[in-house]
């Protein structure tokens, strides 16, 4: 008996879900219909002898099909192609910026942003709405709905990806965690203060660690002081 197989891992393909290997560097995200979960297989990978790999048609027309894809593809595929696509975004509004000789840091003085958020935006890493990216290429001197080939990108960029399931974390939200974990382990606050970097241990008590219940000892502390009927 064959050993059993295992299901596929996220983002995965699993061997015998494969397309052919001639076949399937062939295909690109002009074929993949996310919405009616297909793709089109249309032409294939040729290696040639000195020259390398050859994409070229089928060698027939059966080799022409569309195949459709389950679900846990098409959400996969779906989440890698917005996370592309706000790649390509951010590197047309790079090349959008240099051609105006201004650099990062004027394009945020401008507009009275953080520079991380252009920074941010030109690597792919934030999600882009029509409203941010309109403010933006308006310093260029872009009028963002006369340019269909941005728009094209935006409306690509705007769908749903993995990371933004981790939009709302913010490196103070994972200090905080940091601090939460190490006060219930036991940890002094001095000790989680070094951990932080903070020299004031009054920091760390006050903003990073939360306050806890009152501590039970002092009501038995206080009913041995009163011990003493006469004191009642």
């Amino acid at each position: 008996m064959g050993r059993p197989s295992r299901p596929p891992r996220p983002g995965h393909v699993h061997a015998r879900h494969r397309l052919p290997h001639r076949r399937s560097p062939a295909t690109g995200w002009p074929d993949v219909d996310l919405e009616a979960g297909t793709v089109e297989i249309t032409h294939t990978i040729a290696r040639i002898p000195g020259e390398g790999l050859l994409r070229k048609t089928t060698k027939s027309r059966a080799g022409e099909r569309v195949l459709s894809l389950p679900r846990w593809a098409t959400s996969t595929l779906r989440a890698r192609h917005a996370a592309g696509a706000r790649r390509d975004l951010g590197e047309s509004l790079k090349t959008l910026r240099r051609h105006t000789h201004m650099t990062c840091k004027q394009v945020a003085e401008h507009l009275g942003w953080p520079q991380t958020r252009v920074e941010l935006i030109e690597t792919g890493r934030i999600k882009a709405d029509h409203q941010l990216i309109a403010t933006l290429v308006g310093t260029y001197g872009i009028q963002l709905d006369n340019h269909h080939a941005l728009l094209a990108q935006l409306h690509d960029a705007a769908q749903p990806a993995e990371s933004d399931k981790l939009a709302w974390i913010r490196s103070h939200a994972l200090r905080k965690t940091t601090a939460t974990a190490l006060d219930d382990a036991g940890h002094t606050a001095r000790q989680i203060a070094d951990q932080l970097g903070q020299s004031k241990v009054s920091i760390t008590q006050d903003v990073y660690l939360g306050r806890r219940a009152a501590n039970p000892a002092a009501a038995e502390a206080l009913e041995h002081a009163f011990d003493d009927p006469e004191l009642l």
